[in-house]
């Protein structure tokens, strides 16, 4: 490039990296020689002069960040990283495969030291594929996800727990839940709750897993309400999933919450202005995002021998609205 553009190599590193010393025509020049021999700079290479300059976090269509806007997460997450000069690359991919492709092309370049893994599933290929491209994975997930890793550890099991006991306190002893996929260990942390507090009252629970869009909650919903002995409650996975089994109740005849209860497993003002406003487990963006920068500060300042931050994170009271009432016998 220098000699095409007739320069020393010194100004066309000053010219492609916007230095002072070189006039405006040389830079000019310079440009349009890089543009004609169609060069573009080496992430890599960037990476090893200064440093990798952002948090890596790659989310698949259509999912949370357990239950919370993705938004709404990265936008504390990068305030807490800002102080370090830090960025978060979010990059949203089809499925777990093509995040784990990402990581390894984020190891090649070095673009990322760090790497957040959200909704983590039962033999994640996205962890495998971080170790191996050298980065080092922040889990997001319910308590004892992947050890030996970093990790925020929700504490799902115990607050569905919570609501159970409650919807049993209110004489609902036949309770269903929509649940997000089945390999999502978060799922089952969520079934596992459920069922430990109605099973302490001989109760019955049917969890029904769906693909976690609001399409597949609202047919959850329906076959549960329509079949020949429906339940008096059901609990759904995050806020619009309850707003599709909220609609469904509406749509078979039923009156939420006389003849139906419905929860939210995810509070947000979708739920406060429903009709009515829907009983919910609190949103867990902001405290989220904290804890997650917690775990990924931690992990940045770790030596290679210490050990994984573990952050634990308790999921807040059951907001209790109009959608839920006691059972009529």
């Amino acid at each position: 490039m220098a000699r095409a553009a007739g320069v020393s190599t010194a100004v066309v590193s000053y010219a492609l990296n916007d230095r002072r010393g070189v006039s405006v025509a040389t830079r000019e020049r310079v440009l349009r020689v890089a543009d004609e021999l169609g060069w573009r700079p080496n992430p890599a290479a960037r990476s090893m002069r200064a440093g990798a300059q952002a948090v890596g976090l790659a989310v698949v269509a259509g999912e949370t960040l357990h239950g919370a806007p993705v938004l709404d997460v990265v936008a504390v997450l990068q305030s807490a990283l800002h102080a370090r000069g830090l960025g978060v690359d979010l990059r949203v991919v089809p499925d777990a495969p093509a995040a784990a492709e990402l990581y390894r092309r984020w190891g090649a370049e070095r673009r990322c030291e760090v790497v957040v893994v959200p909704e983590v599933r039962a033999d994640d290929v996205r962890l495998k594929a971080a170790a191996e491209a050298g980065l080092r994975p922040v889990a997001i997930g319910p308590v004892g996800v992947a050890p030996g890793l970093a990790a925020v550890e929700v504490d799902d099991e115990e607050a569905y727990a919570r609501v159970g006991r409650y919807l049993l306190g209110l004489g609902h002893s036949h309770v269903a839940l929509v649940a997000d996929p089945a390999d999502r260990l978060r799922t089952q942390a969520c079934e596992r709750g459920m069922r430990a507090a109605f099973a302490e009252e001989g109760a019955s629970v049917d969890v029904v897993t769906t693909d976690g869009s609001v399409e597949g909650a609202a047919g959850a919903t329906r076959r549960l309400l329509t079949q020949g002995v429906r339940p008096t409650a059901v609990v759904l996975a995050s806020d619009v999933m309850a707003l599709a089994g909220l609609d469904v109740a509406r749509r078979t005849g039923l009156v939420v919450p006389w003849d139906v209860s419905v929860v939210a497993g995810a509070d947000s003002v979708l739920c406060r202005l429903a009709t009515p406003a829907l009983t919910s487990l609190p949103s867990l963006a902001h405290d989220l995002g904290d804890a997650l920068a917690a775990a990924v500060t931690a992990t940045l300042d770790a030596g290679a021998d210490a050990d994984p931050t573990r952050v634990p994170l308790s999921i807040g009271a059951l907001a209790v609205r109009g959608s839920t009432a006691p059972h009529a016998h």
